[in-house]
């Protein structure tokens, strides 16, 4: 049985009025597709497109949490001239921040995914 990836507030968009941190999750978009700043009052409006990439990025982020038993075997090679580095990929998971940046009306926006390190035992069966 695969452990559910929670989506609580693993979202944070920060506030064009007041700079403020605005925690979210996609549940909290309701089906007028507003948020609320909590800080300021500012509402923001998402539209049909911006959801859908959203929950596609955060269906992404499901797979990877429910491939954490395979990832913990996996390895990214990075080369360079006649040299390859291997880095596991627990690792990358572990020391990455992971972002959606979406240009939004002409400008760059940035939503943070607050991802909790995957918690793989270091230890293979032979």
């Amino acid at each position: 049985m695969a452990e559910l990836y929670s989506d609580a507030n693993n979202i944070e968009l920060q506030c064009v009025a007041c700079s403020n941190a605005i925690c979210f999750s996609i549940l909290d978009i309701g089906a007028d597709a507003r948020l609320d700043c909590r800080h300021c009052g500012k509402q923001y409006v998402f539209n049909e497109d911006l959801l859908a990439k959203i929950r596609r990025f955060e269906q992404l982020l499901q797979a990877v949490y429910n491939a954490r038993d395979v990832l913990g075997a996996a390895n990214v090679g990075i080369a360079f001239r006649d040299e390859e580095v291997k880095v596991p990929y627990r690792l990358l998971l572990t020391r990455l921040n992971t972002m959606l940046t979406l240009n939004i009306g002409g400008k760059e926006t940035t939503f943070r995914f607050r991802v909790e390190p995957l918690n793989i035992v270091g230890q293979t069966k032979e």
